[in-house]
């Protein structure tokens, strides 16, 4: 697969500049990123400048060799200290790099420092290269924004006074499922009434009430990929407040992706979005950053924020999800995928629902 070869071509070109021997992949994320293989958590990779390695144990060394056939298969329990070794010493292996943002402390010491071979940190290496998507990847987030647009859309018909938040999510969550999602992309967030101003408040038992607005933030984890949406819809007529922030947080998204410019940086988008809700006397509402980049986690890479200095490139996928949260009053977001399209603007990856105001 393109993306396979890429990030392999990476690694290599890491250990030659940096004149290490072999890197040891420890991560679900990063071994499904450089393998393909979705045992997630069950094995780990061993590159080497020319041989690439598999090590999986008996329930998932049939689905390793499907889906990683160009690596070497080492059946083994992927933690086995004595296998890992064995193989770096017949290898002739002295230096190693490891993933030392994703492996705890105690892995390292009961791990990794027994070895007996020079440990090197990797840094940002795997999450420098999966910012810029490939054609592929995207066309699985876009896979995957479908399906749970398509799954929201069958929720709505539930969406009622008297029904639970955790109900809700259930439902939501059944539709994803039921139209091939591996999982969700996250728990749930499903925020009514008050409850609305917590931005991350995942679904409880809350009944909701008429005139509730409902937050519903969600994803589906799909062939490999997230999506990551949010719709704020209402059950029952909404107060006038609530419909004009309602609006205001529609236009501050929407002014956001019109006015994206090629050579932009993370902190001029976000600042588009800031600055029209800060217009309408709203600013100290949204506390979050406008977006974040979404590939194989739900959060990677790409910062869309007050800070950010990185310039947004084609091939990143990033969401634009402006907010205004109220204490005692409740909250409203927009949350959509976008990349950037061939003619140099932001193209939405997220095609539905419709983001006009709702009302069940």
């Amino acid at each position: 697969m393109e993306e396979e070869r890429r990030v392999v071509k990476a690694v290599r070109k890491f250990l030659d500049e940096k004149e290490y021997d072999a890197i040891i992949v420890s991560s679900w994320q990063n071994v499904y990123y450089c393998s393909s293989f979705t045992g997630y958590g069950d094995a780990l990779l061993l590159i080497t400048k020319d041989k690439k390695f598999i090590i999986t144990d008996s329930r998932y060394y049939v689905q390793a060799g499907n889906q990683s056939g160009d690596y070497e298969l080492v059946k083994s329990g992927a933690w086995n200290l004595k296998t890992m070794a064995d193989l770096v010493m017949q290898e002739g292996i002295k230096k190693v790099g490891y993933e030392d943002l994703a492996v705890l402390h105690t892995m390292y010491v009961n791990y990794f420092e027994k070895l007996g071979v020079e440990l090197f940190g990797v840094g940002n290496l795997f999450l420098d290269s999966r910012i810029i998507k490939t054609p592929e990847e995207i066309a699985k987030v876009e896979a995957a924004c479908d399906l749970a647009s398509a799954a929201l859309e069958r929720t709505f018909k539930y969406i009622k006074t008297g029904i639970t938040e955790i109900e809700l999510a259930a439902r939501l969550e059944y539709e994803m499922r039921t139209a091939g999602a591996d999982k969700p992309s996250f728990d749930t967030i499903i925020a009514s009434g008050v409850r609305g101003s917590m931005p991350h408040g995942t679904a409880s038992g809350k009944v909701i009430g008429k005139g509730d607005g409902i937050t519903i933030d969600f994803g589906a984890f799909y062939n490999g990929m997230c999506s990551d949406m949010t719709r704020t819809v209402f059950a029952g007529e909404p107060s006038a407040e609530m419909r004009k922030i309602y609006e205001v947080v529609k236009e501050a998204q929407q002014t956001a992706i019109d006015g994206y410019k090629p050579g932009m940086k993370g902190k001029d988008l976000d600042k588009l979005a800031r600055d029209v809700i800060a217009g309408y006397g709203y600013g100290e509402y949204f506390g979050h950053s406008l977006g974040h980049g979404v590939g194989i986690d739900v959060h990677e890479g790409v910062s869309v924020s007050p800070g950010s200095e990185l310039v947004l490139e084609k091939g990143m996928i990033f969401s634009v999800e402006p907010g205004i949260y109220v204490p005692g009053l409740g909250g409203v977001r927009i949350e959509d995928l976008v990349t950037i399209g061939d003619n140099g603007k932001l193209r939405m990856i997220t095609k539905a629902p419709v983001r006009d105001l709702l009302i069940f």
